[in-house]
């Protein structure tokens, strides 16, 4: 059994139609299916059944993904130890960022693998971090640089080896020349109750903080406005004079026009880190990557007391 189609397998069962496989593994629907009845034709037993316009996994195929995610995890790991072996590190890392965590980490970063593995390959792609997650465990993207708001926490997986690197505050963002913002103070959520907000898109980590704290503490449901994942966006919309968000401390530069304070009713927090699958964390690229992100972290926080470097848990004894 070829992996690919394990893998094609593997997926349907975790995200139930062809359409989302497809979209998640850029393949057509149409030749899913053809390496699916491949696969069919190989174990020499039905695997799906037709649903509709959908399919289902019978018994048999979900029983077979189990395997399949067994082979997949095997098969990474005996790359990895085998990649272990060699000189300095080749390949191809495909690395996800939000945009504020790639502001402040990825040209320093880059810098240093292009000095330290010349012949490593380093691909980065914008994504959020939920269906980056999704991506990862998919093995379309080999790193997550992730954010995790605290009221608002992504999912944890047992197949995904998740290392916090950066801690840091989020205010509050007003205009400059509001008034809530003149003592230099705390501002209360309460206090912007009737204010325009600005978030990220529904499904992000930034609109559920906001969302959340909103909700949960100030008491009401924000009227959110204006909606985009780009930071430096958000704090334009709040120079217009007309808007209030929420920015984490590595973006939320006070200007002319933006006034940023603590969160009076919280001690709000987000937490950027890295996330690679389990099985492929011992890869020297991978371990090389994320010691450049360390490193560039270090850079970016020095000097803050608003950002802080989470220290990196001592491995487990063998």
């Amino acid at each position: 059994m070829e992996l690919r189609r394990l893998r094609l397998l593997l997926e349907l069962s975790r995200r139930g139609t062809l359409a989302a496989v497809a979209d998640t593994l850029a393949y057509s629907p149409s030749s899913i299916s053809v390496q699916l009845a491949e696969l069919e034709r190989e174990v020499g037993v039905k695997l799906l059944r037709r649903v509709g316009r959908n399919v289902q996994l019978t018994p048999a195929g979900w029983r077979l993904a189990e395997y399949a995610e067994q082979a997949l995890a095997a098969d990474e790991a005996i790359l990895t130890e085998l990649a272990g072996l060699g000189g300095t590190p080749r390949g191809q890392v495909r690395v996800t960022f939000v945009q504020t965590s790639a502001l402040a980490l990825l040209p320093h970063a880059l810098g240093t693998l292009a000095d330290q593995a010349p012949d490593l390959r380093i691909e980065v792609f914008q994504r959020e971090t939920r269906p980056a997650l999704e991506e990862l465990r998919s093995r379309a993207v080999d790193l997550v640089l992730g954010i995790d708001y605290d009221p608002a926490p992504v999912a944890r997986h047992r197949d995904v080896d998740r290392v916090d690197l950066i801690r840091e505050r989020v205010l509050m963002a007003v205009p400059a020349q509001d008034p809530l913002a003149a003592d230099g103070g705390p501002i209360s959520l309460a206090s912007v109750e009737h204010a325009v907000w600005a978030a990220g898109h529904q499904g992000t980590g930034h609109a559920a903080a906001v969302e959340t704290l909103c909700n949960g503490i100030g008491g009401y449901a924000p009227d959110i406005r204006h909606r985009t994942d780009d930071a430096l966006i958000l704090r334009a919309l709040v120079s217009s004079g007309q808007v209030v968000t929420l920015l984490p401390a590595l973006i939320a530069t006070a200007t002319e026009r933006v006034a940023v304070r603590p969160v009076a009713d919280a001690e709000v927090q987000r937490t950027i880190f890295t996330a690679v699958r389990a099985t492929a964390a011992g890869l020297p690229a991978i371990v090389l990557v994320r010691a450049a992100l360390r490193a560039a972290a270090h850079a970016a926080v020095a000097g803050r007391d608003d950002v802080t470097v989470i220290p990196e848990s001592p491995a487990p004894p063998g």
